[in-house]
């Protein structure tokens, strides 16, 4: 028995040497396996275009809403522009004030119309692809399809707010998950919930405290948005900071930041982030 111990221990012994010489021998260029960028959650940026004068704009956006009540508002990410006012579809603040009730229209929201050619509502434009849909079917399709497909870039948002001068910084960072990075544009933009104002019916007349959701309000970038790189990397860097002054009649707790990057091949992700909450802020995670 002693014996046999003593074999064991001698094989043991033998099968160490030769492991920790194998590890010797491995070369300079041999220890280090690269590990890939860990995957990015995929949201959906929702364009949709909407009037206070459409009678059938309504349901629209309720059909949207719904649409977030089951994936989550940030991971649809619905902006509703308001626009349309040569058309009559949408109410002007200027035209509001003459009302009596606030106008949703902004003058973003109109060129942002017709940069897209549109002449009626209501419409949405899904991560920047596959161009203007009007029938709300088409809309689910297409968000579903978006939600399908891997997002190799993730951006996180970090919101400060203060409230004496009103003042809203955004930070946003990102990663990219291909070694290339990414190359495009940024757009950050401020949207509002729970407001309630005039909303004209299908079949006539008109609700005078209809509730609207996310209503664009304003924008840090331009139009075409702002130049942005995004680096490959496991975790967040900064590529971005914007701010906002909040107008008066704007409600804080029922602001929330939206941005997105987008490239000639459409939205590549977005990020949404509610402006306070109960810590005094609020960051999107990816």
């Amino acid at each position: 028995m002693i014996k046999s111990f003593k074999h064991i221990c001698s094989a043991v012994a033998v099968m160490a040497a030769f492991l920790f010489a194998a590890c010797d021998e491995v070369g300079e260029g041999e220890r280090y396996i690269d590990v890939p960028a860990k995957p990015a959650s995929r949201c959906v940026l929702v364009e949709e275009f909407s009037g206070q004068l459409c009678v059938n704009c309504p349901a629209a956006s309720e059909f949207l809403e719904n649409i977030q009540e089951t994936y989550g508002k940030d991971t649809v990410i619905v902006v509703s522009l308001h626009a349309g006012v040569n058309q009559m579809l949408g109410i002007s603040k200027e035209m509001g004030q003459a009302m009596g009730y606030e106008g949703l229209v902004t003058d973003f929201g109109e060129q942002m119309f017709s940069s897209y050619g549109l002449t009626s509502e209501p419409n949405a434009v899904v991560d920047r692809r596959g161009g203007v849909l009007a029938n709300t079917q088409q809309w689910l399709t297409s968000i579903v399809n978006s939600l399908r497909t891997p997002a190799t870039e993730a951006l996180t948002l970090a919101t400060s707010y203060d409230e004496a001068s009103r003042r809203l910084t955004v930070n946003v960072l990102g990663r990219s998950t291909i070694e290339d990075g990414f190359t495009g544009n940024i757009h950050v933009w401020l949207t509002e919930d729970s407001i309630s104002t005039v909303q004209r019916l299908d079949g006539g007349g008109y609700e005078f405290d209809h509730v609207f959701n996310n209503i664009f309000r304003t924008s840090a970038t331009h139009l075409a948005g702002n130049p942005v790189t995004i680096p490959y990397a496991n975790e967040p860097q900064q590529v971005y900071t914007a701010t906002f002054t909040l107008e008066a009649n704007w409600k804080p707790e029922h602001l929330s930041v939206v941005a997105f990057v987008d490239n000639a091949s459409g939205v590549a992700n977005a990020a949404r982030a509610d402006v306070i909450n109960s810590e005094g802020g609020s960051s999107a995670t990816e």
